[in-house]
């Protein structure tokens, strides 16, 4: 089942990876390594509270300096501040509450030494996570997505909250009309009326000096090219 509201998401991201090189990429709540492919930096760091979504991720990915972070992105005082040159944070923030949330991207900004890639919901949380933003970065750009099209097809198709499998769905036709309408985006993606997400681009930090190197040796080694903080 393809959400379009999903495939909007992930091909602004991939684009913006696609023109963002660098030493450190990190990818903030990772899963099982879910973005790693569209990363360009040369090593890639997955981080993630979930232990087994992070032994699944290195133990079927064939990229090579591919790295886990067993982690709470609330947590993250052992990494080192402007160390890594893209940090990505996509399908997580809006499950934390606005007080953890504006910890972690506080975490996340403090790490970034170029540029921080996030997705936000559009809620009472967001101006104040854009005015923490612009703390760290002289450069916000907010591209609204998730319109009332994109809902409304995912609406039909949602059990409990969840898309799964549907057997319809998941049919070639349909993934296709969810990528079409998923093209709808690109026409409501400039304000936030009628959409529920926003996708965020930081960049130009602010008052760096140097980049710091990304300097894992106070962390635990507890699996193979896992880390724990």
């Amino acid at each position: 089942m393809v959400r379009p509201s999903k495939s909007f998401l992930f091909d602004v991201l991939e684009k913006k990876l696609s023109r963002l090189p660098g030493e450190i990429g990190l990818d903030a709540a990772s899963a099982h390594f879910k973005n790693r492919k569209m990363f360009k930096t040369d090593s890639y760091y997955g981080l993630d509270i979930d232990l087994e979504a992070l032994k699944k991720g290195i133990s079927r990915n064939i990229f090579p300096n591919t790295f886990a972070l067993y982690a709470d992105l609330t947590k993250l005082d052992l990494l080192p501040e402007n160390s890594a040159d893209v940090i990505v944070s996509t399908n997580t923030l809006y499950m934390l509450t606005c007080q953890d949330r504006l910890k972690a991207i506080n975490n996340l900004g403090r790490l970034t030494y170029n540029s921080f890639l996030l997705e936000l919901p559009i809620d009472e949380c967001l101006s104040k996570a854009i005015e923490l933003l612009y703390k760290y970065f002289d450069q916000v750009k907010v591209i609204y997505y998730k319109n009332i099209f994109c809902r409304f097809y995912e609406k039909i198709f949602e059990k409990n909250g969840f898309l799964g499998s549907h057997p319809i769905a998941g049919l070639k036709p349909f993934r296709l009309l969810a990528w079409l309408i998923s093209r709808l985006e690109f026409l409501t993606c400039f304000t936030s009326f009628g959409n529920e997400s926003a996708f965020i681009a930081c960049s130009h930090k602010r008052d760096v000096k140097r980049k710091e190197k990304f300097d894992l040796s106070k962390l635990s080694l507890i699996d193979n090219r896992i880390y724990k903080l």
